[in-house]
């Protein structure tokens, strides 16, 4: 009785460490945000920005190729542990008042509805748009997500970072 409770035990430990595994924001094996990168990427630095505009949830259309700011772009899913903590913090933080960036976040394969549902619950307040059939995200990456995209005034890329884990602000760079 006592190795049959034990065997249970171990069996719904192992399926426990599994589905957590299995349920990180991208394809088991890529959890590190410091290793490199474990995805094809279709950018780098230096290259323009590959959508001019889009249309928020909102029917808003944003300019991504306007000259008179930085852009920070990011690639997101509502249902991604990595991505609500990015979201919430961007959500809270100086950057959404900052004039000189324009901001949207962009949801892969879910549609507006379901999206509209995930900010109103959050109390999201940065620009979200939808990519459903991930037509967008296939032009930056074979994978992973939270991805932050920055782009400067001049529509070039600066860097984008797989935002994994804690911390994920600090990972966006300007330079």
């Amino acid at each position: 009785m006592l190795k049959q409770i034990i065997n249970n035990t171990l069996k719904v430990s192992t399926l426990t460490c599994l589905w957590l595994v299995l349920s990180a924001c991208q394809s088991p094996g890529a959890l590190s945000t410091d290793e490199p990168e474990k995805f094809p990427v279709y950018i780098t630095s230096g290259d323009i920005l590959p959508i001019n505009s889009i249309t928020t949830i909102d029917g808003k259309e944003v300019n991504l190729h306007r000259t008179d700011k930085k852009k920070l772009v990011v690639l997101f899913a509502s249902w991604c542990t990595d991505s609500n903590r990015l979201l919430t913090a961007l959500n809270n933080s100086p950057l959404l008042a900052d004039k000189s960036i324009e901001i949207i976040a962009i949801a892969r394969e879910e549609d507006a509805a379901t999206v509209k549902a995930w900010r109103d619950k959050r109390g999201i307040t940065v620009a979200l748009a939808v990519d459903e059939d991930r037509s967008i995200y296939k032009m930056f990456a074979g994978g992973g997500i939270p991805r932050l995209i920055s782009v400067d005034e001049d529509n070039k890329v600066i860097k984008m970072t797989l935002a994994e884990g804690q911390e994920q602000l600090s990972k966006i760079i300007w330079q």
